[in-house]
């Protein structure tokens, strides 16, 4: 059997055997590779469009998660200033902050394939681009309106800003295809995702409908929204690190940001040339866990 063959058996076996520790590491791994690459960027002042500025804030907040769900893996020992007695072998999991987190990451990556994959029209990447930017600062106008932790002074520049991007919004050739009741809604209202749910943005990145990411929004929102489902699972287990039901689960939320840090790494590589010079660089084997893992995701 050739190199590349026993480098596909070890990664199939990962998910066969189901060892947190293995995933942690490869977890970090994957993260530490990904903020290396990125930060070559900095390194040679490349100067980036502002669509892409703001990209580099999607990748810092991925790598930034992967270090607290390798944290909050390891679990909680009790500790109280009320018992006598501290209890440090027993280990109680926050499974529930877990899933909450790559469930922000997932919705991290859908939105990067939205701005900067899943397009090749410029005009769109831009529609797309300045409807995220705006939404978000009409979102934290409305938010702050009468409260003092924005100044008067940045207030007024986000407003003078919302408006900037309204006219170029409006003179967007791709904007003037949509729908007059979508038009006037954002341009009142704000779309981030341009009136797409995370479902379509899902099927518009080509992941497997069937495949590793298929299910996964659904499990994650029913943490994140506090189901009665969940409140019978933890209930069952309760909250003990060792129960197989929260081993289990623990390794699938890795496994998942493993994989989703492993697609983020593909997608700079493709989108910056000088991220994909120091690519080269890496050794084979790292480079063919990323694309088994990109592979696995898209199948």
């Amino acid at each position: 059997m050739d190199q590349e063959g026993l480098w596909a058996i070890e990664l199939l076996m990962l998910y066969e055997k189901k060892s947190t520790e293995e995933i942690k590491k490869r977890l970090f791994n994957a993260s530490d590779l990904l903020i290396y690459l990125h930060e070559i960027l900095a390194e040679k002042k490349v100067k980036l469009q502002d669509k892409d500025i703001y990209s580099e804030q999607l990748i810092i907040k991925l790598h930034l998660q992967n270090l607290s769900l390798i944290k909050l893996s390891d679990g909680h020992s009790v500790e109280s200033r009320f018992f006598s007695k501290n209890f440090s072998e027993i280990k109680f999991l926050d499974l529930s902050s877990i899933i909450t987190i790559v469930r922000s990451q997932y919705e991290s990556l859908l939105m990067y394939q939205h701005l900067y994959i899943n397009s090749k029209i410029d005009d769109e990447k831009k529609l797309r681009f300045e409807s995220w930017i705006m939404s978000s600062m009409m979102l934290r106008a409305k938010v702050f309106a009468n409260s003092k932790a924005l100044d008067e002074k940045t207030l007024e520049n986000e407003k003078n800003t919302i408006e900037e991007l309204k006219k170029s919004i409006s003179n967007n050739e791709i904007f003037k295809t949509l729908s007059d009741k979508q038009q006037k809604s954002l341009l009142e209202n704000g779309s981030g995702k341009l009136f797409k749910s995370w479902d379509t943005l899902f099927a518009e990145s080509q992941f497997a409908p069937e495949g590793v990411f298929s299910k996964l929004y659904y499990i994650a929102s029913v943490y994140a929204h506090s189901e009665g489902s969940l409140a019978l699972q933890l209930k069952m287990t309760k909250h003990l690190k060792e129960h197989p039901f929260m081993k289990e689960n623990l390794f699938l939320m890795l496994f998942y940001s493993y994989l989703m840090t492993n697609i983020m790494i593909k997608n700079i590589v493709n989108k910056f040339p000088d991220v994909a010079e120091r690519y080269k660089d890496i050794d084979g084997k790292t480079k063919y866990e990323v694309d088994f893992s990109y592979e696995l995701s898209f199948k």
